[in-house]
Order: C-alpha cells, then structure tokens, then sequence
C-alpha cells in the first residue's frame, strides 16, 4: 500500500518567509529614499541648462585662448585646514607673462556649494600689495566649496578654480 504524503504550504517554509522579508525591505528602503529625494529636492538644476551646455566647450575653449594670450599666472594662497564659522584670509598673486605684478586690478572672491543651493556668495578682493588681493571669508556650513577667484585689470579677465573642504 503507498504511503500517502501530505503536501506542506510553501507558506509554512521559513526560506520562503525569508526571501519575501529580504524583497519587502529592498522595496522599503527604495520607497523611502524615492519619498526623500522628491520632498527634499537639492534644487541644483541651472535654469538655461541647455544654453549653457551648448556653450560650454566654446566657453572652456575661450578660456584657455585668453589665459594663453595674457600670459599671466594665478596662484591662490589657502588656509591649511579652512574651519567653519571663522574668519580666515584667502589671498592670490597675480602676475603676468614676464613676472611683474598685476596691480591696479579688481579681483573677486566667489564660493559655491556643490551640494546644496542657496549657500553661494561672492566676496570683493582688495588689494594689499603689488599683485595680492585677499579677502577674508566665514565658511558658514561644513563640507566640500568650489571657489573661483576672478583677477580683472581693463578688459583683460583671469580665473583659477579650486575645491577646498570646510571642517566642522
């Protein structure tokens, strides 16, 4: 006589219990974080995007055309370790092809936050010898900056760009 089996509900297998917890959790987490990103938008997005990224590779390469023409050199002297909440000197020397001093000029102090909009601010540099223009900044917020200081002397304009990361 054969032996009658009686078949156990796949819901009574703790395996099956298992990989229904480990998907329930992924679609959780994925909810959750979906839900952040639309109520938390970092609001980040360059309002002409698109003239902008039409216009970037001419721009990079007008950049490099003046920067070859001019000649001059741009060196940027930061704070070792840049602290939040504290006034700290950032100073650059400008100089042209043959060494001599960039005076009389008008520079500018520009800082923005990769992460988070509505943090950026632009600061005047005065010049406190031949060629240095300084500026003193107050980081308000910890964490990465990118900064573009802008030396100008007539119609001549240069940039030098550099991240720094502010500690808390």
């Amino acid at each position: 006589m054969a032996k009658v089996v009686k078949q156990q509900s796949a819901w009574q297998n703790p395996w099956v219990w298992l990989l229904v917890g480990i998907m329930g959790t992924a679609l959780l987490v994925n909810a959750t974080l979906i839900t952040i990103a639309f109520l938390s938008p970092p609001g980040l997005v360059v309002e002409d995007y698109y003239e902008k990224g039409k216009s970037y590779l001419y721009n990079q390469a007008q950049s490099k055309e003046n920067a070859a023409r001019l000649g001059w050199d741009l060196e940027l002297d930061l704070p070792r370790a840049p602290q939040l909440n504290l006034d700290e000197s950032y100073l650059v020397r400008a100089v042209d092809s043959r060494g001599k001093a960039i005076e009389g000029g008008v520079a500018e102090f520009a800082a923005f936050r990769p992460v988070q909009n509505g943090h950026d601010f632009v600061l005047p540099m005065r010049e406190v010898g031949a060629g240095y223009y300084a500026a003193n900044v107050n980081f308000s917020l910890p964490g990465n900056w990118d900064l573009i200081v802008t030396v100008q002397q007539g119609e001549d304009q240069l940039d030098i760009a550099k991240r720094i990361y502010v500690k808390d």
